[in-house]
């Protein structure tokens, strides 16, 4: 990796890098400060919706009742099970600069540095990585602080888990972005490979239940299927499975794209 390269992608976009974390803090302190007002109604029509509802939202199998709605729960609720969904999105946004500047047509100029093609592609996904981790932490102080504002106590290490979880997601789903960012390096062609592979595979999810059982094996292609807070907050302990699949398609995306893009003819 290259330092320079690093810290001038950075810097470009240390606003957005910004905003992203001050927003996600706020709507994590938000959210514990409304954990007070929860009600049993509001708990009895939870549970009253489907489960294919449920699996949406990531609510499925979660019992909503008041002996166990902890402040975790209600996090897990209403802020973590769509973490992924929201941190995705600007994953995806934010993995595609060598297409950019494909498109743009300063790669070359980049390229005809003294700079390996393979550092080049690492710096700028760094800067991702980095800011993923930066949003994460920003999440878990949000949500902490919100708590110690009503008077409340928390189980940091477990919030402090699924995060860690969440923050491999996102990381497959940036890994998938860069892939096809040095497949087509046309950032239309990418975001929207990228966004058809993430809106599907959210969709799979809870699609699948409602259907019959001899498709319940589709749910194992969808990545949100393994992404299950409720579950890491009550164990206090990673999803090995959820861990082992994420770290999988991060690493084999980051390699095929670091293959092809060091094979890629840019003048084409």
């Amino acid at each position: 990796m290259s330092l320079r390269l690093f810290l001038s992608n950075l810097k470009l976009g240390r606003w957005g890098l910004i905003a992203w974390s001050g927003i996600i803090f706020l709507y994590g302190v938000l959210t514990m400060y409304l954990y007070p007002t929860v009600t049993e109604d509001i708990l009895g029509y939870l549970n009253s919706l489907p489960e294919a509802m449920k699996a949406a939202f990531g609510y499925e199998g979660v019992d909503f009742t008041t002996s166990t709605f902890t402040p975790e729960a209600f996090a897990t609720l209403e802020f973590l099970v769509m973490w992924p969904l929201l941190i995705g999105i600007y994953g995806i946004f934010s993995s595609i600069g060598i297409a950019r500047e494909a498109e743009r047509g300063t790669l070359d100029l980049l390229l005809a540095q003294p700079v390996k093609r393979y550092k080049v592609l690492i710096s700028k996904f760094a800067v991702f990585v980095f800011a993923a981790l930066l949003i994460a932490i920003a999440s878990l102080l949000g949500l902490v602080l919100g708590t110690v504002i009503i008077n409340e106590s928390v189980n940091t290490t477990s919030l402090a888990l699924v995060l860690f979880e969440a923050f491999l997601f996102v990381l497959a789903i940036g890994c998938f972005t860069l892939l096809f960012s040095a497949i087509f390096l046309e950032p239309r062609k990418s975001l929207l490979a990228a966004g058809v592979v993430m809106a599907g595979s959210y969709i799979l999810n809870f699609i699948v239940p409602i259907l019959s059982d001899s498709f319940s094996w589709l749910r194992n292609l969808s990545l949100f299927y393994y992404y299950r807070p409720n579950e890491v907050v009550s164990s206090a302990s990673l999803n090995g499975t959820a861990v082992a699949v994420y770290a999988s398609v991060a690493i084999v995306c980051f390699i095929a794209a670091l293959v092809i893009f060091q094979r890629r003819d840019l003048s084409v």
